[in-house]
């Protein structure tokens, strides 16, 4: 039932139903009539003043005319039809300065007009106009004129004019806020900052005076010895302008030649600008690769269809080169409600009465989803007077013909090893002798998984919104893909033979296929392996209408891209953990069980690992919406790994994250302390894109970091736990480590092992009184003693064993990484058998549904198998009215935040209480109380004793 605007309903009594009276009552009525007529008014006058007192946060206000789907193209997506030859005249030198810049909006917004009391829609047409009287379209605001000038990417036409200094690199652009960091980058400061990453290196640091405030914006890049030399080729990103209007044109117009100003251009298809390139010769260092790649501020912001790329490395084989990116749309998430009254531009669509906060930079993103569906293509012979090769470049030598050219094709057209790609990967070689650069292959990515095949089975409509409110689907945040390398360079690539000191004399080229992203259900393009009668959506996405048959992509050096990539060695080499030359066959563990995975890859690589972990950590961090800095991330990250080595993992690799913070510190002297077999550093410095709750956030950091360590490493294990230095794993039962606990799960035939988790509390009777830490309101922060561990300060869980309220988004997971093909934080998202169609899930014996539901999936035991203790640091503004709280008796989690733990002989009918008062509100855990703890104080005293025999 669609309801009217308040408004209407107080303001015309007369359109009440009228009430019929008999003759014998007038006078009464009439009197009721007139005593309801002016309450109704005092309502209404109420009303009114709260609306205009209140309207921004009014719960009152009505929601925006509601998305109609994007069948429609643009008009029907966005509300309006853009065509660039329509656009206003204005000064573009004035526009590109404003074209992100949402403060402006926000302003209008708090100054809109009260006296209305339901949100004007986007198409501006009242549903409730009584009157027959024609409404007018108003003139586009400043902000509609903006967000067309995003759509049609004019972003780079003055990219060329920028010029960036250490003075003029933008400051406060990236701010903290209450809910976590805002991007207030107008488009002309996104250019400079692209352009300034690229000058003086992309980690980028606020310089503090005395009393807090940032004095000026230090830009920095991880610096290593030897490395690339002046004559190798550097990392460069060609970006180029994407015109979103031309998308809702069927079929979709050719890009021409976009390097030529002189090539004859199709209206529909007109080139808006030359590629522009910038180049990264920051990027210096094989092992150093994930810290000196461009990621804060990537070129990604200028052409938003160049993958964001955090990590790459070649497979141990060395037949693939693989890609961790993520999606950076994602990170322009972050959202505010529709202020009442409020008119939102022309094309911003609103969801929930919700509207994004840049919602300019995520409609400028929109290309990132298009990187995660497939895209089918077929090899053809070109002969097109419109593609010559006029071109800028410097012609490149080959050793392998003419380059390929491809056509977008339906699945029944295209190639076999086009039938599921996206990208285009072009391999050169450099020759240091000649200092010459050659041309020695082509190929098409792959992707590790089928983004689109995973939405339908975990039963979603569409695996990206229009829109753009699609968080919540947290396999669309990784793009994982991989190109196959050239048969001749796959043995020297898996010797490491293509390094020389630490840098490449191997590269890559990524170069997207540039399609809109469809919005449709999946089931409407599966590539046929995903076909049956039941699953596929017959000609609903038809391919020779959306892109036509001549659809021919152009010329590489024609298209926005990636070039020179270099192609490391594999990375255990490339990290130390085995020498360069070897083949990691000899180094195999025996596998002594069955094939307890049922459904491996392929070919499985070589196991060097049962148990290995990874992490994510650094010096410090701001919890999530930068509510608070804890800064005691080496003293716990040093009896973390104290521990893991003590319960059985084998091999722990630690990706510093300090670098997002300072440039001053990092974890390495902590990870020094222990043997580079047992403990290895990745130095890793991006920044999380948005530090926001909930699904308005994005932990971009640290998801790249669980999927490198995964197909970097975990390739090498058997099995594989991604946890905080927080969490400690901890065998239970009759198990004394944790490679004896996967060992049962082998035997048992489990894939993924959960461990439920909530925060338990510090003891209150084992950390520094609280006056010592004590804040103005009384609070304090719970602070571990010096001479203890958290591993024993926080032996306090407030639910007694088996726990039955722990939360499924807090467990964490050990799993087989060669059954895992996307694991994020909490979840192992897609599997081997997720992916497989409905024929191959029945061949295996496994059974066949729809919604996938994981098998495979064991929680643990945790009094008898093993458990995880979560010591969860605890800030200041936990700890309100903590003295009043922690003498009630109540057994909840938040509750009392410090640990009062029952006495082990405490029966039921005895005081709840201490003697002192205190609440008892936890419970110990015997075995790390008697065995765990003891063992580990006793592995730190000895760590301790041979670091001082080596100083």
């Amino acid at each position: 039932m669609t309801s009217l605007p308040i408004t209407r309903l107080i303001s015309d009594p007369l359109s009440q139903p009228k009430i019929m009276h008999s003759n014998k009552k007038k006078k009464p009525t009439v009197k009721l009539t007139l005593v309801g007529a002016i309450l109704l008014g005092i309502y209404a006058t109420f009303v009114y003043l709260i609306l205009v007192t209140f309207g921004e946060d009014s719960s009152l206000s009505s929601s925006p005319g509601e998305y109609s789907g994007a069948d429609g193209g643009l008009e029907v997506a966005t509300g309006m039809q853009i065509d660039g030859a329509n656009l206003l005249h204005r000064d573009e030198d004035t526009a590109i300065s404003q074209v992100f810049d949402t403060d402006k909006v926000d302003q209008i917004s708090e100054k809109s007009d009260k006296n209305s009391n339901s949100v004007i829609n986007n198409n501006n047409d009242n549903k409730f106009s009584n009157n027959n009287t024609p409404q007018h379209k108003p003139s586009k605001t400043k902000e509609e004129e903006e967000l067309e000038y995003i759509l049609t990417g004019k972003i780079l036409n003055h990219a060329s004019e920028v010029k960036v200094t250490k003075d003029s690199i933008p400051q406060g652009v990236m701010q903290n806020e209450e809910h976590g960091i805002r991007d207030r980058r107008t488009a002309k400061d996104i250019v400079a900052s692209v352009l300034a990453a690229a000058e003086f290196g992309d980690r980028q640091y606020d310089d503090e005076e005395s009393d807090g405030q940032v004095s000026s914006i230090t830009m920095s890049q991880t610096v290593i010895e030897g490395g690339r030399t002046p004559q190798m080729p550097i990392l460069t990103a060609y970006c180029e302008p994407v015109n979103q209007t031309t998308w809702s044109i069927k079929p979709l117009p050719r890009r021409y030649n976009t390097q030529s100003s002189s090539q004859p251009q199709s209206s529909e298809a007109e080139s808006q600008s030359n590629l522009f390139s910038i180049q990264y010769p920051h990027l210096t260092s094989c092992k150093a690769l994930p810290s000196q790649f461009p990621i804060d501020t990537p070129p990604v912001d200028l052409d938003p269809f160049l993958p964001w790329i955090h990590d790459v490395f070649p497979s141990s084989d060395g037949k693939y080169i693989q890609f961790v990116a993520q999606n950076r749309r994602r990170c322009f998430n972050g959202q505010r409600r529709v202020y009442n009254g409020e008119r939102l531009p022309q094309g911003v669509v609103a969801h929930k009465n919700y509207v994004h906060l840049e919602y300019g930079k995520n409609y400028f993103m929109r290309p990132q989803a298009a990187l995660f569906q497939h895209v089918p293509v077929k090899k053809v012979e070109v002969s097109d007077e419109h593609d010559d090769d006029s071109s800028n470049h410097e012609k490149i030598a080959s050793t392998v013909g003419e380059e390929p050219r491809y056509r977008l094709a339906s699945h029944e057209d295209a190639d076999p090893d086009g039938m599921d790609t996206r990208f285009i990967c072009r391999f050169k070689s450099f020759d240091p002798d000649a200092t010459t650069l050659t041309i020695v292959g082509y190929s098409l990515s792959e992707f590790e998984l089928d983004y689109d095949f995973h939405t339908y089975r975990k039963g979603y409509l569409h695996t990206a919104t229009h829109e753009g409110y699609d968080n919540h689907m947290i396999w669309m945040s990784q793009l994982l893909f991989k190109c196959p390398i050239p048969e001749d360079w796959r043995d020297k690539v898996k010797l490491g033979d293509t390094v020389i000191n630490d840098y490449s004399t191997l590269y890559v080229d990524i170069i997207p296929i540039r399609t809109p992203p469809r919005y449709t259900p999946p089931r409407e393009f599966f590539q046929p392996k995903y076909r049956n009668s039941k699953m596929t959506l017959e000609n609903l996405f038809l391919p020779d209408d959306e892109w036509g048959k001549d659809h021919i992509l152009p010329k590489i050096d024609h298209s926005g891209r990636w070039e020179n990539i270099p192609i490391c060695m594999p990375s255990l080499m490339t990290h130390g953990l085995l020498p360069k030359g070897s083949d990691i066959r000899s180094h195999s563990l025996p596998d002594h069980t069955e094939n307890h995975v049922a459904f491996p890859p392929d070919e499985t690589p070589s196991v060097i690992h049962e148990v290995i972990a990874c992490t994510w950590a650094s010096t410090t961090f701001k919890t999530r919406s930068n509510r608070a800095q804890v800064g005691d991330g080496k003293r716990r990250l040093k009896e973390w790994l104290e521990f893991n080595l003590l319960s059985g993992f084998n091999h722990i690799y630690v990706y510093d994250n300090s670098g997002a913070f300072t440039n001053r510190d990092s974890l390495a002297d902590v990870i020094d302390l222990f043997p580079p077999e047992q403990v290895t550093r990745i130095d890793w410095p991006c920044k999380i894109c948005s530090n926001r709750d909930g699904n308005e956030g994005e932990r971009s950091s640290q998801y790249a970091a669980e999927s490198s360590c995964r197909m970097r490493f975990g390739a090498h294990a058997r099995w594989l736990g991604s946890f905080d230095t927080d969490e400690y794993l901890v065998p239970m039962g009759k198990f004394g480590s944790m490679s004896e606990v996967a060992a049962d799960l082998d035997r048992r035939r489990v894939r993924v092992a959960v461990f439920p988790s909530s925060p338990a509390k510090p003891r209150f009777d084992l950390i520094d009184d609280p006056e010592k830490t004590k804040q103005p309101d009384g609070t304090f922060i719970p602070t571990v003693k010096d001479d203890e561990t958290f591993l024993h300060t926080y032996n306090c869980n407030w639910e007694q064993f088996p726990r039955t309220k722990t939360l499924t988004h807090r467990s964490k997971q050990m799993y087989r990484a060669d059954y895992v093909k996307l694991h994020y934080v909490h979840y192992a998202t897609v599997t081997v058998v997720s992916q497989m169609n409905e024929k191959e899930t029945k061949d295996a014996g496994e059974r066949w549904t729809h919604r996938y539901k994981e098998s495979h999936m064991l929680e643990f035991d945790e009094e008898n198998e093993a458990t995880m203790l979560h010591s969860k640091s605890k800030v200041a503004t936990k700890m309100r009215s903590w003295k009043e709280r922690c003498t009630q008796t109540v057994l909840e989690e938040s509750h009392c935040n410090v640990g009062f733990p029952f006495p082990k002989d405490y029966k039921d009918g005895q005081s709840k209480n201490r003697s002192d008062g205190w609440a008892y509100n936890c419970f110990l855990n015997d075995k790390i109380e008697s065995y765990w703890w003891p063992k580990l104080v006793d592995a730190i005293k000895k760590r301790e004793e041979i670091t001082a025999s080596l100083q």
